[in-house]
């Protein structure tokens, strides 16, 4: 499988999306990987701020413009809900650097957040890794023949907004998906992407260690 085209689609549209990433290559036992480390400022006005909130925590669409900025969506005619967790938020405007790695290939991208640490106690849909877990793979949500680094990055910046509001007032936003591997085996179909981003079916990645770890549980 030739990744290089893919990975220099996601390098072409950061350029043009987040021209304040650096970039750089990183080679490792499992191939060469696109690195983009940058700051991001998801929320930089408070117009609407609720609203948006709102459809976040309804999984509705959202508006993002170049540089990273997430705002509500011009076009959303939702009914929108008051939240009081919304006017408990000390700080919306938390500034993150990420780092994003991806080698053009199938396997889903990764973030991490490099600053500020995310402290461990307050550690949530992340992987083992540190990497944040911005979707169920399984939902095919992004689909690596079509879409790219910049495409990825919406759901990150969406993760980045529900969990500050999660560290700042201990709620998080939207639906949760459970990552008990009693949960993974009843909702993932043998023949779904696998839950760990690999993009190989589930049956042969983690479904086997999955089936294993949930029959020791009581």
């Amino acid at each position: 499988m030739d990744d290089a085209p893919r990975l220099e689609a996601s390098i072409e549209g950061m350029r043009d999306y987040y021209p304040a990433f650096s970039f750089s290559f990183l080679e490792t036992a499992a191939g060469r990987l696109g690195v983009w480390t940058g700051r991001v400022q998801p929320i930089r006005t408070t117009d609407r701020l609720e609203d948006l909130l709102d459809d976040i925590h309804h999984e509705r669409p959202y508006y993002i413009l170049p540089g990273g900025e997430v705002l509500h969506h011009p076009l959303c005619s939702a009914v929108h809900e008051h939240h009081g967790w919304a006017e408990k938020l000390s700080n919306p405007h938390a500034v993150y650097e990420l780092e994003v790695r991806y080698g053009g290939g199938k396997r889903h991208p990764k973030a991490y957040v490099r600053d500020p640490a995310l402290p461990e106690e307050k550690r949530r849909h992340t992987f083992g890794d540190g990497s944040i877990c911005p979707y169920a793979p399984w939902h095919q949500v992004w689909r690596w023949e079509e879409h790219t680094v910049v495409d990825y990055m919406a759901h990150a910046l969406g993760w980045l907004i529900k969990w500050a509001v999660w560290d700042q007032v201990g709620v998080w936003i939207g639906p949760e998906v459970d990552h008990d591997p009693r949960f993974l085996l009843r909702s993932i179909g043998p023949n779904k992407p696998c839950w760990c981003g690999s993009n190989d079916k589930y049956k042969k990645c983690h479904r086997p260690s999955d089936d294993e770890s949930a029959r020791g549980r009581p």
